[in-house]
Formats: structure tokens, C-alpha cells, sequence
């Protein structure tokens, strides 16, 4: 059995959410294209040594996420019986150090997405930041999972958890400019390579020869239109302006796709705009 058909077994039988499967092939594609037709015997510690070398130049974050996908699929190899030497026991996680503020200023969030002029590039983004989506979510949507008349998408969220999203005139205007640009198509993903594919997914190609969008084309699209910024941060400021302006925890749970209003603690507790507008509040009541 070849390394790529050994992968894809571990997949169809793992538990894992799509969005982790997809996610797993994505971060291993690398490594699969230069030794995926291989026997599984021939992943050794030279090769994956070699695999991580290719990949010190990413973040920490973007490392330690590739090499826990390696590290699943090396114990699920081992488990089944293959008699492969432990490749990963002297690799560690790579420190991540101190994470960068994750809202933005949202008036120069919206200054730099009114500058981007590509019809896909700016629909994206500003469903992404008006909706407060996982970039993987808005990446997965289907043009069938859009309802125009009540402006919504049904979003595929973490764990395969579906929610509601509703989107504002102005992004429905982008999506509308967009899809007309692709011909007007009415099935299929939504945001697509301006690329014909060479070896796409089936179920991520559309009618004409154009396969889904990944993460890492968004990411790399992203860091084009703003270097210094995570593209994960759109969303967290999209959270934080509702925080500031009067979205309930409740409010802010069904917006996020959060299952725990713990998770919203970072966007509530040191909001100083909310804390701000609650101060002035009870104060013109006691007045």
C-alpha cells in the first residue's frame, strides 16, 4: 500500500469533523507529493526531517498545526500494525510565543477592504468580516447554500455544527458583482481558483473546470492585500464591534457559531468600547 492510499484509509475511517479532514490533507499535501505513490515503509526519519525542514519557514502556529496532522497519522499507522520506526520521538511543538492582539480597528479594517478591487477577493473578504466567519466556512459555502431573497447562508460550522448567517445589501451587491463575473453560475462552491485545476477533488469542482478555493490561497491572498494582519483576525473584529455595541452574549453566541459563552470571554471582558457605552448608560439613568 502506497503512503497516499494509507492516508486516505485513515481519513474515511477517523471521526474527525470535515472541516479537520480537510484540513489534514492540506497540511500533508506537501508531503504527499513527493513521496505519496511510496510504500508505507518508506516513510523514515530522513523523509520526514526533510518534510519539516520544508516547513521552518512558516509560523509557529501553521508548523505545530502540520505536524500534529503527521503525528495523528504516524499513530494511526503504528496502531495498525505497519512496523515503522517512530520518526517523530525527538521532534517537538515550536514555541508560539506571545499572540498578537486579535481585533483590529475596524475603521481601518473597512479602509483596506473598500481598497481591494478584485470582484472575488473583495466578496470574500467582506463576507468574511460581515458575517464574523471562520475563513474555512466562508470557503466552504455552495452557491445552492445561499437564500437571496432572505439574505442568508446556511454555514457549515466548526464540528459540522450548521448555523444561520444573514449578510448585509452591500455584501450581497459583491457576491452578486462576483458570481455575475463568473458567468452567473447557480451550483457549486462559491469562491474558486481563477485557474482551471490540474488534479481537484470532484466534489470541489465546478461544472466548468475551477476547483474551491483552499485556506492557504486565501491566506496568501490576504497577506497581498496586508502583510501585518491575520487573515483569523477579520473575524475576531467582526465579534468585537457587536461586543461593543450591544450584542447580548446570546447575540454574540449565535453570530460566532460559538457552542460556549466562555469561548466569547476574550471578546466581553476586555472590550473597553462595551465597558465604555455601559459606564455612560448608567450613568444617564442615574442623572
Amino acid at each position: 500500500m502506497t503512503l497516499k492510499g494509507a492516508f486516505e484509509q485513515f481519513l474515511e475511517g477517523s471521526s474527525f469533523a470535515r472541516r479537520t479532514r480537510e484540513s489534514y490533507s492540506e497540511d500533508l499535501a506537501p508531503l504527499f507529493a513527493a513521496c505519496g505513490q511510496a510504500p508505507i515503509t518508506a516513510l523514515t526519519v530522513e523523509v520526514v526531517q526533510t518534510f519539516l525542514a520544508r516547513q521552518e519557514a512558516l509560523a509557529p502556529a501553521t508548523y505545530n498545526r502540520r505536524l500534529a496532522a503527521l503525528r495523528s497519522f504516524v499513530r494511526w499507522l503504528r496502531a495498525q500494525g505497519w512496523h515503522i520506526e517512530d520518526v517523530l520521538e525527538k521532534v517537538e511543538r515550536k514555541p508560539e510565543g506571545k499572540q498578537t492582539p486579535r481585533a483590529l480597528d475596524a475603521q481601518r479594517v473597512e479602509s483596506l477592504l473598500r481598497q481591494i478591487t478584485n470582484p472575488r477577493d473583495r466578496a470574500l473578504f467582506w463576507l468574511i468580516y460581515d458575517g464574523g466567519l471562520r475563513c474555512q466556512e466562508a470557503l466552504a459555502i455552495d452557491i445552492e447554500d445561499i437564500s437571496w431573497p432572505d439574505r442568508s447562508i446556511l454555514i457549515q460550522g466548526k464540528g459540522d455544527r450548521p448555523r444561520e448567517m444573514f449578510f448585509s445589501r452591500a455584501v450581497g451587491t459583491l457576491l452578486d458583482k462576483y458570481l455575475t463575473a463568473r458567468g452567473g453560475p447557480t451550483a457549486g462552491p462559491l469562491f474558486v481558483t481563477q485557474r482551471k485545476a490540474r488534479l481537484p477533488r470532484r466534489a470541489d469542482l465546478t461544472a466548468d473546470g475551477y476547483a474551491r478555493l483552499s485556506y492557504r490561497q486565501a491566506d496568501t491572498l490576504w497577506k497581498h492585500y496586508t502583510p501585518e494582519w491575520d487573515l483569523h483576525q477579520l473575524r475576531h473584529t467582526a465579534i468585537s464591534v457587536r461586543a461593543a455595541h450591544d450584542y447580548t452574549e446570546v447575540d454574540l453566541k449565535r453570530f460566532s457559531g460559538h457552542t460556549s459563552l466562555r469561548s466569547l470571554e476574550r471578546y466581553i471582558a476586555d472590550n473597553r468600547e462595551a465597558a465604555k457605552r455601559k459606564a455612560r448608560a448608567w450613568e444617564r439613568r442615574q442623572g
